[in-house]
């Protein structure tokens, strides 16, 4: 897992921007989620999960879902996303976006433009480090 951290942090080139970025994995997440990933321009938070309804993670899902949290990482360093919650409820999360306001809902996350972002990063990160 470090190895393939490392791997992915150079990748995203992360190691030349200023902030931290904790990554801990935990048994398991809210709603069953493999990651979360939390921040701003100066921290960031990402928790991975080792089980999902009682069954245990593959390792290729794990180190996918690093690839993914971590470009969220360099989203939030960067200032290219920025959350902020205009309300107590979940529903109340908007999402600034290359500064665009996107109000945040559950059935339509994937196909925001940080979450394609992700995904193909994800992926890209991912076959790169398999085929070395």
């Amino acid at each position: 897992m470090v190895e393939f951290i490392d791997y992915a942090v150079s990748y995203l080139e992360l190691d030349k921007l200023r902030g931290e970025i904790l990554v801990e994995y935990k048994r398991r997440l809210p709603e069953e989620s493999f990651g979360e990933c939390f921040g701003d321009r100066s921290e960031v938070e990402i928790n991975i999960a080792q089980t999902t309804f009682g069954m245990t993670i593959s390792r290729e899902d794990k180190l996918k879902t690093l690839a993914h949290e971590l470009t969220h990482a360099k989203q939030y360093l960067t200032g290219k996303m920025k959350c902020v919650s205009e309300g107590p409820e979940d529903e109340d999360w908007v999402t600034h976006w290359k500064k665009r306001k996107y109000k945040y809902k559950v059935d339509s996350e994937s196909e925001q433009p940080w979450e394609r972002e992700a995904i193909k990063y994800e992926n890209l990160i991912y076959e790169e480090w398999t085929n070395r």
